[in-house]
């Protein structure tokens, strides 16, 4: 297992060999004053929580994961809080939280800092919603369908933005479509994460890891923010697809470490109580499209809205796809793709055009094939199979948070999605031409870390 320490430090700290030092404001970007230009007077507390949200984040981009068993990192984390005893309280629940976000070991160390512990204080109270906004189909979606049916008054934009381009023009021009159809919508915008500025260190774009699997919890810290000032305790909204949020393994090769859990159900319940304890808040965390196949989700936006679709971003190369914004064989981009082709949406967006390849002629190297030939693989064993032998089949479908019935169903509608949509092109028709029968076995390949 890879060990790695961090600690976040000041300006008079001295770096130690092996440690990495994170100097908030210098090469450590808490948002603080991003949340500053919108709430003048940020408390204590609020600060702890921007620099601990950050702190993390940066570690999981500075320490790159090993391969295959190598996959799974131990990190050390020594924090300075003024709210000692608020983060005291849940330090096992935030570890547990992380592992389930990025199953990686986290020990957090937190430290007593200087300063007043915020004060007791009323915040208002609202039956507002705050949605997560990332630049995504689902999040678009799910800002659309709230301000639809609860007004602009009523409804807050919560984004995490970093150094990436593509994600932040993204936000940008959503926003812009946003209010040029419903005026003007209160949002929070946040930017943090690691830099390398001045004498103070950091991993170079090259040498991150790619996976960045706690954004999520930076975002669900920013929206938690933005909603205790609000008062929207009502809802804190995760806008995502069923399929991307249960992510269960396509192969077995992608089971545990391999997997991402992002929205999952049980790492939801687990941040709502994280954040009711800590903020002494009544936060509620949803996500209504928890079992909806992402082309569901897409079928719910309004003919008037598709037009925007172009300036969505799924891909997890997105910053790193030259002109294009999606590299077109990772797994969202395949995902996308048929989701939007089976709602009739076709574009240009795609860096390779793997539906119109020979998949089965390719290299077993290649990734697009490796994604798409267990993406049909795993349509397949939900075409064929009963939901006791799927339930074997997937063991993470037995959760208390989780609707088996539903989320099988939810899957099954998906293949019956990816396997319409595939069988229009000769190349990846070919995967279903060759199976024999019924599918008794999850489908296997090489390991990813997505």
């Amino acid at each position: 297992m890879n060990s790695h320490r961090a600690v976040v430090g000041n300006t008079k700290s001295t770096a130690v060999s092996g440690k990495l030092l994170l100097i908030p404001e210098e090469n450590l970007r808490t948002g603080l004053d991003d949340f500053r230009s919108e709430h003048a007077d940020p408390t204590s507390l609020e600060t702890d929580m921007l620099t601990v949200a950050s702190a993390i984040y940066a570690c999981d981009l500075a320490f790159k994961r090993g391969e295959r068993e190598e996959i799974t990192r131990s990190i050390i984390l020594e924090i300075p809080v003024v709210n000692y005893h608020a983060f005291k309280n849940v330090n096992s629940d935030l570890e547990l939280l992380l592992w389930t976000l990025s199953h990686d070991n986290w020990t957090l160390k937190f430290i007593h800092a200087s300063g007043l512990p915020e004060a007791k204080r009323t915040w208002p109270q609202d039956k507002g919603a705050t949605i997560l906004f990332s630049g995504g189909v689902d999040s678009f979606a799910g800002a659309i369908d709230l301000l639809t049916k609860r007004g602009r008054e009523a409804v807050q934009l919560a984004s995490q933005v970093t150094a990436n381009p593509v994600t932040h023009h993204s936000q940008d021009e959503l926003v812009s479509h946003l209010l040029s159809r419903f005026g003007p919508i209160g949002r929070l915008t946040v930017r943090s994460g690691g830099r390398k500025r001045g004498k103070y260190t950091f991993p170079s774009d090259a040498d991150r890891e790619e996976t960045q699997r706690t954004r999520s919890f930076v975002y669900l810290t920013i929206a938690a923010l933005a909603a205790r000032r609000t008062g929207h305790s009502e809802l804190v909204v995760i806008a995502e697809n069923g399929q991307m949020a249960i992510h269960l393994p396509l192969s077995a090769a992608r089971i545990g470490a391999f997997s991402t859990h992002t929205a999952h159900p049980e790492f939801v319940t687990q941040a709502t109580g994280l954040f009711n304890s800590i903020f002494d808040f009544s936060f509620r965390v949803t996500n209504p499209y928890l079992y909806k196949t992402k082309a569901e989700v897409v079928a719910t936006i309004p003919p008037e809205d598709t037009k925007a679709l172009v300036q969505t971003v799924s891909c997890w190369r997105g910053s790193r796809v030259s002109s294009f914004n999606h590299c077109g064989d990772c797994i969202p981009c395949i995902v996308r793709r048929i989701a939007f082709e089976h709602n009739g949406i076709v574009l240009p967006e795609y860096r390779r055009n793997l539906f119109n390849e020979d998949v089965t002629a390719l290299q077993e190297s290649d990734d697009g094939k490796r994604n798409l030939v267990e993406l049909a693989e795993f349509a397949e064993v939900f075409r064929s199979n009963n939901d006791a032998t799927l339930e074997l089949l997937f063991p993470d479908l037995i959760s208390t948070e989780i609707d088996k019935t539903a989320a099988i169903n939810m899957y099954r509608r998906f293949a019956t999605e990816a396997i319409t949509v595939l069988n229009r092109y000769v190349g990846p028709a070919k995967l279903f031409l060759r199976r024999a029968g019924p599918a008794s076995n999850p489908p296997r390949g090489k390991a990813s870390p997505r």
